[in-house]
């Protein structure tokens, strides 16, 4: 296409794009008594003559309102029309004819016809033309695009083609039909999607005989605007003309979203009948329709006529057992759980998995023990299933399942996943369990049940996992009673009041060990009460109850402590605790994001004193973006030069500039 007809194309559209838009902009805009008063139609379009295609000019709203002022009085509206036929003829703009073109199709009859049918073979006025014509009454208009398909050819033609499509003119299906047949593929599909917008059995038939001898990228076109047709007459209750347009499309080979949204619509449209074409459809070989079929299972399957879909399931292939899985989980669980259930057992590995996740619905108390067994001893993925299908049970009556099974004291590995399951659906009544559990044989069950009592717990179990924390013996043991302690004393409301239960326990503690323990867990409840504690603990001349205050104080999770920190990282004998603390205090500096900019870059420069190793370093430049000042820049400056962090230091520099510019 050349670059002339491209602008002039482009002038086109931009007008009409224009003029489309100033319908609202006219009917908003204030006018005043003077303004309101319409000009001469001669005044108008002699403004309008020079238009140039810009977004403001009156004359565009002035024509508008003069026509529609006019258009309902006969004499007036033949007049009208014919003083822009007589502006088409005349020396004015592209813009400006098509403004005209745009009005004529509000006014235009006969005599439009004729003088727009002239305009329609050339490139610089056909669009406007036939932006007209398809909205002029009449058989005239319809007979003038008809005529015009024989004497143009390249995108002339094919918008001529798509402008029958708009009018929806029934009296060019035979020209169509033509141009499908033909050997211009690109004609040939803007003619089948044109007879798919005209529609009607004539349309439908033309495009049915097409659809078999259509090379396959022109296949999908007709098969598209034949699935249109067969949209209307649905629309229109004529279920025998939908379906023998369904079925026309269904026994072609095309893409499978075609042939599903043939299906599909065939179903949709069948009443009664299409629980029968379900049915029918998951009998049959034709495996890519199933999925269709089972998608539309819940449109026509109430919970009392299942059955039919219940008693299919084992016969059809495994992909679609496992679609239908998914589905017959939603429906009640008295009339699909057996077959769930024994897809749960399947040796198939995909529909077992599929039958298990399908439990978590349409299951009940009586699944508890299967799925805890497959849950303690099934692969990790089939576990991961189990798990989530014991916690997501619904129902009172899975809890007491639950707990009875637990009770009666299974095996290892099903007890742990119970006791997991207590804390995972909030079992309250499952504390007791729970609780009793922490001191089992079995360290997986211990984990678990110091899990649950974390989960279900309250404040007052906090001195029994107290002298549970005090004689284990075991590391892991330890880290998940002290999580237990640290979770349970995060629900008591007032946050100087949570490590109560540790302060007393504390308080006569003469032994070493175990006051480092109860240090440890007053470091991870962060309790502001206790750092007088801990600045005590800190002068203990019992080296290792100074270590677990110091540790304690670098793991507090509030920036109560970082005065405390920054005087062990400025003041220590001790490396190790010097290097803990000043981590500790960048780590606390940084938890107030919305502390004063300059205030906190102040303590980071403080840190970046007394830092001697690279690590460090890196951590407070990393901290630095997240105060973003003029000050920041200044501290991050100093360290583009230094060996060791120079890289990170030009990272912090871009991002502390880039959160400037943006703030």
């Amino acid at each position: 296409m050349g670059t002339t007809k491209i602008k002039k194309i482009a002038i086109v559209a931009a007008a009409l794009a224009l003029i489309s838009c100033s319908t609202s902009a006219f009917q908003t805009a204030p006018r005043n008594a003077k303004e309101a008063a319409v000009p001469k139609l001669d005044d108008i379009l002699k403004r309008l003559a020079s238009y140039d295609g810009g977004l403001h000019s009156d004359a565009f709203f002035d024509l508008r309102a003069y026509v529609q002022g006019h258009k309902d009085v006969p004499q007036e509206r033949l007049a009208c029309e014919e003083k822009l036929l007589a502006f088409l003829a005349a020396d004015a703009s592209l813009p400006a004819k098509t403004a005209v073109c745009r009005q004529l199709r509000v006014i235009g009859g006969e005599k439009s016809v004729s003088v727009l049918e002239k305009m329609l073979p050339a490139a610089d006025t056909t669009d406007m033309a036939r932006y007209a014509l398809e909205k002029i009454p009449g058989a005239d208009a319809e007979d003038a695009l008809i005529g015009a398909l024989g004497k143009t050819k390249g995108d002339i033609k094919m918008g001529i083609i798509a402008s029958l499509g708009q009018r929806r003119a029934k009296g060019s299906v035979a020209e169509l039909a033509k141009l499908i047949r033909g050997t211009n593929q690109e004609l040939a599909g803007a003619a089948a999607t044109a007879l798919g917008q005209i529609g009607g059995m004539d349309a439908a038939e033309a495009l049915g005989k097409a659809l078999g001898p259509s090379r396959p990228g022109l296949k999908d076109i007709v098969a598209s605007a034949l699935f249109r047709c067969a949209e209307e007459f649905t629309a229109l209750k004529d279920q025998q003309a939908s379906f023998q347009i369904y079925d026309r499309i269904l026994v072609e080979k095309l893409p499978v979203a075609i042939r599903r949204a043939a299906w599909r619509g065939k179903i949709a449209s069948s009443g009664s009948e299409g629980r029968k074409g379900i049915l029918e459809t998951l009998a049959g070989p034709d495996l890519e329709m199933h999925a269709a079929a089972i998608g539309l299972i819940k449109n026509f399957f109430g919970p009392a006529d299942i059955g039919p879909i219940v008693a299919a399931l084992p016969k059809v292939p495994e992909a679609s057992q496992i679609s239908l899985l998914a589905v017959l989980a939603e429906y009640p669980k008295e009339s699909v759980l057996p077959v769930v259930s024994e897809a749960a057992k399947n040796p198939s590995k995909d529909i077992r998995m599929a039958g298990i996740k399908a439990l978590e619905k349409a299951g009940d108390a009586s699944v508890v023990p299967f799925l805890a067994e497959t849950a303690a001893a099934a692969p990790r993925a089939e576990q991961a299933v189990a798990r989530n299908s014991l916690w997501g049970l619904r129902g009172k009556d899975a809890d007491e399942a639950i707990l009875a099974l637990l009770a009666a004291q299974p095996s290892e590995g099903v007890q742990a996943e119970l006791i997991q399951s207590v804390g995972e659906r909030r079992i309250f009544a499952g504390k007791g369990l729970a609780v009793g559990l922490t001191d089992s044989p079995s360290a997986k069950v211990r984990t678990q049940a110091l899990r649950a009592v974390k989960a279900v717990g309250t404040p007052s179990d906090i001195p029994g996992l107290l002298d549970l924390l005090l004689k284990t013996k075991d590391e892991a043991d330890r880290l998940a009673v002290e999580n237990a302690i640290t979770g349970l004393a995060q629900k008591i409301a007032n946050p100087d009041g949570r490590a109560g239960a540790v302060q007393a326990k504390l308080e006569g503690e003469k032994d070493a060990r175990k006051r480092c323990l109860l240090y440890g867990v007053l470091g991870k409840i962060g309790d502001g009460s206790s750092l007088a504690l801990l600045r005590e603990a800190l002068q203990d001349p019992d080296k290792e109850v100074a270590d677990a205050a110091v540790r304690a104080l670098t793991i507090w999770p509030t920036s109560a402590a970082r005065d405390d920190v920054f005087e062990i990282a400025l003041r220590s004998a001790d490396e190790v605790h010097r290097v803990l603390a000043l981590r500790a205090f960048v780590r606390l500096t940084g938890l107030e994001k919305y502390r004063a900019p300059q205030a906190a870059v102040e303590d980071l420069r403080k840190a970046l004193e007394i830092a001697s190793r690279p690590e460090e370093k890196k951590l407070i430049l990393s901290s630095l973006p997240d105060f973003s000042c003029p000050d920041a820049i200044k501290l991050a400056a100093t360290l583009v030069n230094d060996k060791d962090v120079k890289a990170e230091a030009r990272v912090a520099l871009d991002k502390i500039k880039e959160k400037l510019v943006k703030d």
